[in-house]
């Protein structure tokens, strides 16, 4: 009977510690989960709140494509036409176009027009100074279902975007870096 007691009395301490075992590795992930919580959360509130400071409509003032070793250029000319649109929920679309275009008379000048429009729009999303947008529709199909990759830089109603160094689709096996000027359009 004494063989009986011990065994049962080990059999419950050991059911003891495997339960203070559990306990402790439950309070510690509760812990983690605390304390990345108190981490992350001032970078989610500080994208949210950028982003309610981007939402709205905003008006192209300029557009520059810095030539890696080249000129800058105006590839819409010095007055291109624009319209960027952040939404609360996170979408982005962006509307440009050469300045005094004109309606076309034939299918040549149809193709030219669409030669200075930039269409396309997407979920974005906001890490620090960069925002990323992933295109569902695009007024040139090679973006569609791409990630557009921006860096901006919000000072007041002034929006300045700019890309990072890739090959530009206006100039074609040239690297560039183009930078877009916005306005609060109220």
């Amino acid at each position: 009977m004494g063989r009986y007691d011990r065994t049962t009395a080990r059999a419950r301490l050991v059911s003891a510690c495997k339960g203070s075992k559990i306990e402790d590795i439950m309070a510690r992930l509760v812990a983690f989960a605390l304390i990345a919580y108190c981490y992350l959360q001032p970078g989610l509130a500080l994208a949210q709140d950028t982003a309610r400071q981007l939402a709205g409509s905003w008006k192209l003032n300029s557009w520059t494509i810095q030539i890696i070793g080249g000129e800058a250029t105006e590839p819409f000319g010095p007055n291109p036409k624009g319209r960027a649109l952040f939404t609360l929920d996170g979408y982005v679309t962006f509307v440009i176009v050469a300045a005094n275009r004109k309606p076309p008379a034939n299918n040549e000048e149809s193709a030219t027009l669409l030669k200075t429009l930039l269409v396309y729009s997407g979920k974005f999303t906001l890490d620090g100074d960069k925002f990323t947008t992933k295109v569902d529709m695009s007024g040139n199909e090679l973006l569609t279902g791409q990630d557009q990759v921006r860096f901006f830089k919000l000072e007041g109603d002034k929006l300045s975007i700019r890309t990072a160094e890739q090959v530009s689709s206006v100039y074609p096996g040239k690297k560039v870096v183009g930078t877009l000027v916005w306005e609060r359009d109220r």
